[in-house]
């Protein structure tokens, strides 16, 4: 339901299907607290908050932690031939947890799903029950 979704003036402009899918994923479980897609190199896209939510950081801190992970991802591929594909990465801190999913077309990086969950839960179910299942139906909208 997009009625969940809490936007900021602050967000960037976004194409209106990654929108919809951010919304999307906020309703796919109450402790997630947001979703935002960049692009491969960092660049927000789209960003969804869970309603009434008070974010911890500023667009401007956000659009630079969406960069920093878009670094962290393309280094990521060292091992890749020993480990296999990364599929996603959490870090929990003290007051949240942040994921990030990237979404490749074949083997290049496209995008980047970023998500931040309330810090009691367990991100890495949420992501493998609900999440992956979701980037999967609608893939093909992401590798056009």
């Amino acid at each position: 339901m997009a009625g969940s979704l809490n936007t900021h003036q602050t967000n960037p402009p976004a194409d209106d299907y990654f929108q919809n899918f951010c919304a999307q994923i906020i309703d796919k479980h109450y402790f997630i607290r947001s979703a935002a897609i960049a692009d491969n190199v960092g660049h927000l896209m789209a960003a969804a908050y869970r309603k009434n939510l008070v974010p911890l950081m500023t667009f401007e801190d956000s659009a630079r932690a969406a960069a920093q992970a878009a670094i962290r991802a393309a280094t990521r591929n060292k091992f890749k031939s020993k480990i296999g594909e990364l599929q996603f990465s959490i870090s929990r801190y003290e007051k949240l947890v942040r994921a990030t999913i990237p979404i490749k077309n074949d083997e290049k990086l496209r995008f980047l799903l970023l998500l931040t969950f309330d810090i009691e839960v367990e991100a890495d179910t949420i992501i493998l029950r609900k999440i992956l299942p979701l980037l999967s139906e609608n893939k093909e909208y992401f590798i056009q």
